[in-house]
């Protein structure tokens, strides 16, 4: 059965016809175990992670004196799928500065790199010499009226497809109000598929999960921190709840990777609110996990960066994260990278 999953996603791989040729590939989650490289790996804001090929990734960060990205040597075993290093090799810059990068996307057939910058809202193509090439997603105006610190978490390329695919970290204005600790309201995001132009496609709603907690925090996100499009035309999307109260002890980031399918959904129209009754895709549990901070458990990780690693041994895929350690906050969070296994239900 691995062997036929494999095939499978590579079959999607190369016709492209994802909604008419290949049936739904329904995955589960393995989590591995997160491991930090001190000197390997530099403390930092780490916020999205994207492969290349073979061992070279792409990693960014949403603060720091220069706007750009890493690139990274990630090594992994093969046959079980353990993370065993990761190195940061050099930093390319982009020429800009304060432009909180949050989601990063390597195109091949350009050998290109698209971030996504929250501070305002913009999705740039950049040559791996950190040149601009001139073109940036045409963000809708309707995706731009987001709250700050709200915005594009989210940023992935799917090959079988030629979509990029983004979306708002938490619910747009005009769809309601944005969750807390204490309102209970779920938040509703639209998945924004764009193509090879660089113009938006489809807009596809997503309802997350209700709050797990109702007493106030000194900080409280709840939001979709990443996607990762897969070789079928499915997508992963990461629920992640941070909980910090005003002590710190106690603190908690609760991560839920969930599996849509948007070529069987419903697309939705930019000029109509979000609502109890909308097509929101139907999404599947793909695995969950939670670390915390307190006198037992110093494994707090809020993780911001995911993206498609290798084919393993037995056919099954590998997802690689990275969390965001505020700099190593504190001297106790941690640049952690953490590995999940994927395979067929």
């Amino acid at each position: 059965m691995p062997r036929l999953f494999v095939l499978l996603l590579a079959f999607c791989a190369l016709t492209g016809g994802y909604a008419q040729t290949c049936d739904m590939v329904v995955l589960k989650g393995e989590v591995g175990k997160q491991h930090y490289f001190s000197r390997q790996v530099p403390a930092g804001n780490y916020s999205g992670l994207t492969r290349m090929g073979g061992d070279q990734y792409l990693m960014v960060s949403d603060k720091g004196a220069e706007d750009g990205f890493f690139f990274l040597s990630v090594q992994l075993d093969s046959l079980k799928g353990k993370l065993l290093e990761v190195r940061v090799d050099s930093f390319v810059t982009v020429g800009t500065s304060k432009g909180d990068v949050e989601g990063v996307a390597f195109l091949p057939e350009t050998n290109t790199v698209l971030l996504s910058r929250e501070a305002d809202l913009r999705v740039v193509e950049y040559r791996l010499d950190g040149k601009p090439t001139g073109r940036e997603l045409a963000v809708p105006v309707w995706q731009k009226r987001i709250r700050r610190n709200y915005g594009f978490e989210a940023l992935t390329y799917q090959q079988a497809t030629r979509l990029i695919w983004t979306a708002t970290e938490s619910t747009l204005p005009a769809d309601g109000d944005a969750t807390t600790a204490t309102n209970g309201v779920r938040n509703r995001i639209r998945l924004q598929s764009f193509g090879e132009d660089f113009l938006p496609r489809n807009s596809y709603a997503y309802e997350m999960d209700a709050p797990s907690v109702s007493q106030s925090a000194r900080i409280y996100i709840m939001g979709v921190s990443e996607l990762v499009a897969l070789p079928d035309g499915s997508l992963l999307v990461l629920e992640r709840e941070v909980f910090i109260p005003k002590k710190k002890l106690g603190a908690f980031c609760q991560c839920k990777l969930y599996q849509v399918f948007p070529a069987q959904g419903e697309a939705v129209t930019n000029d109509s609110p979000l609502t109890a009754q909308s097509p929101f895709l139907s999404k599947s549990l793909v695995c969950q996990w939670k670390t915390r901070l307190n006198l037992l458990h110093q494994d707090f990780a809020n993780y911001e960066g995911v993206c498609l690693g290798p084919v393993l041994c037995d056919g099954s895929l590998l997802l690689l994260l990275c969390a965001d350690s505020q700099n190593q906050e504190s001297g106790i969070l941690r640049d952690w990278f953490l590995p999940v296994r994927l395979s067929r239900r």
